[in-house]
């Protein structure tokens, strides 16, 4: 799977657990189309190689103009270069931001609904009450998006600490591998008897170890 159909899935998931799925995916300027049946989103996605912070303000430009014709637009940025943008530009235009990394995708900027649904008066609700509910669900996407990054992390530090124990274990071996004391050899018994019948200056006397060998090796000499 190529890199940029990973970052697509990604963002793809992201919508998905708001009830919206992909119907249109643009790989090759990088656009993708979602939709739950009476809404349309378009996020246009900067991926990693080409993304800086000039054309990512050209995204934002470019979701702006088709911003008619969908419910919502996002631009889709890269973490480090999305963090250095002013999402007041964002949340001016009324363009949402989704910054993402290896871990997930965080919603920075929420878009603004462009769709307009049409509500009799006993049904429709206030204002304030639409904030608050899409304040919470914007709150469930980053709980589930940290729950996703807890369990990424949790991953990787069972994975460091078994790669810790199995070093120690190599480090432990080897170093009982070189403590280990060398064992001196113990004299045959015929040997351990004429030691012990030599005058004690010659006992353990490495000269008398050499001459003994040459005699052996020459016993004529």
């Amino acid at each position: 799977m190529s890199l940029y159909r990973r970052i697509m899935q990604r963002v793809a998931k992201h919508f998905s657990k708001q009830g919206f799925q992909p119907s249109d995916y643009g790989e090759e300027n990088g656009e993708l189309v979602f939709s739950n049946g009476r809404e349309e989103v378009l996020v246009k996605i900067l991926f990693e190689e080409e993304a800086d912070r000039v054309l990512l303000y050209e995204a934002l430009a470019s979701v702006l103009e088709k911003s008619q014709e969908y419910s919502m637009v996002y631009v889709a940025a890269p973490r480090m270069v999305g963090e250095e943008a002013e999402t007041a530009s964002f949340m001016k235009k009324g363009v949402g931001l989704i910054l993402y990394d290896d871990y997930g995708v965080e919603e920075k900027v929420p878009a603004e609904s462009r769709f307009k649904k049409p509500l009799s008066r006993q049904v429709q609700q206030p204002a304030e009450t639409q904030s608050v509910e899409r304040s919470l669900r914007r709150i469930e996407s980053l709980i589930r998006d940290l729950s996703e990054r807890v369990d990424s992390l949790e991953k990787a530090y069972f994975s460091l600490l078994r790669e810790v124990r199995e070093l120690k274990s190599l480090v432990e071996r080897r170093t009982m591998a070189v403590e280990k004391p060398v064992e001196k050899p113990l004299p045959r018994i015929g040997e351990q008897a004429e030691t012990e019948k030599l005058p004690s200056f010659l006992r353990d006397n490495p000269w008398v170890e050499i001459l003994s060998k040459r005699t052996e090796e020459n016993p004529e000499a």
